[in-house]
């Protein structure tokens, strides 16, 4: 089963205009954000975001100018309780898996988020969640 989802990285100018641009490049090529992380620095600001088509999502935006890369990620399903987050960073934390980041959104009022750990330790990451009953999302969710 595929559970790696194409996020794409795209690093923005910090400036007024910048997050429309690359908005409208996605928009009017029929591309969908299914998710979206801004954040900024003094000089840039790096988008990350899944998209319905993370293929023609990149060769749009690079050809509009933008600077894109992919980084692998997983959806985890995580239901409204209490406790349910500290679950899945406490079993990353027990196998000794490094969260690069992690960012949530919400779909069905259910939260789902999305983990970046060390690229070699991906699989080794979903393992040990599945194991301990957290529900990870197949790529295909997102797409």
């Amino acid at each position: 089963m595929k559970y790696n989802i194409k996020q794409l990285s795209v690093f923005l100018e910090n400036k007024a205009g910048e997050l429309s641009d690359f908005t409208h490049a996605l928009s009017t090529n029929g591309i969908s954000i299914k998710s979206i992380l801004l954040a900024d620095s003094t000089d840039f600001g790096l988008v990350r975001t899944i998209v319905d088509n993370p293929e023609k999502a990149k060769a749009v935006l690079e050809e509009a100018g933008f600077s894109v890369r992919f980084t692998d990620v997983f959806g985890v399903k995580i239901e409204d309780i209490v406790g349910s987050f500290d679950k899945v960073v406490g079993t990353l934390a027990r196998h000794k898996i490094n969260i690069l980041y992690t960012y949530s959104f919400y779909e069905s009022n259910t939260g789902i988020f999305i983990f970046s750990v060390e690229k070699e330790r991906f699989n080794e990451a979903i393992t040990a969640l599945q194991n301990n009953g957290i529900e990870i999302l197949l790529a295909k969710h997102f797409y």
